[in-house]
């Protein structure tokens, strides 16, 4: 009789919280199933009892980030009473991921990179709709366009290099008007 393939605990976590320290530490080319193993303490055939390819693990470690990402975005989101609330408790936020997971960018493909830019905005989407709901912008359009708007102009900001160089008060007071220039009104 085949052996039931475990989905939760265990050594299959074992092996994801490794691939995710070595997908983000080496990328996505450098990391192999041996070195995730060889950190694991394991056989070739046990991570094939659990996955079927280095891409399918390279699939739930993403999952498992975003899973992750999106909760603590979202409890910022009912945290926040209005938007300078919002955009001081998000930018700490996007702060300190970059902090833990800036480094990433240098190690993984451009291709993954902008997979894993626009799989962002389209988890914080809700998100950031209830925000735009819940501080009181003003919006004249569809509350999905103007989120949309919204992140990609927010994430153009963020990732630009005259921001990166600005003091932290002058951050939130560039995302702030760029929520005025957004929704004005």
């Amino acid at each position: 009789m085949a052996r039931k393939a475990v989905l939760q605990g265990g050594k299959r976590d074992e092996i994801i919280n490794v691939a995710t320290k070595q997908f983000f530490e080496k990328g996505y080319e450098e990391t192999s199933i041996r070195s995730i193993l060889n950190d694991v303490g394991g056989e070739v055939g046990m991570f094939y009892h659990y996955f079927k390819s280095k891409d399918e693990l390279f699939q739930v470690v993403v999952e498992r980030f975003f899973h992750q990402y999106q909760e603590h975005f979202y409890k910022i989101v009912e945290m926040c009473t209005d938007k300078e609330e919002f955009v001081e408790k998000m930018l700490k936020f996007y702060l300190d991921s970059m902090k833990q997971f800036g480094h990433v960018s240098d190690n993984l493909h451009w291709t993954i990179m902008y997979s894993l830019s626009v799989r962002t905005i389209k988890s914080l989407l809700p998100a950031i709709e209830e925000i735009i709901k819940k501080v009181g912008y003003h919006i004249d359009r569809p509350i999905d366009i103007a989120a949309s708007q919204f992140l990609y102009s927010l994430s153009a900001t963020l990732h630009s290099e005259s921001f990166a160089g600005m003091s932290f008060e002058d951050q939130k007071k560039e995302l702030l008007a760029l929520g005025d220039r957004l929704f004005p009104g």
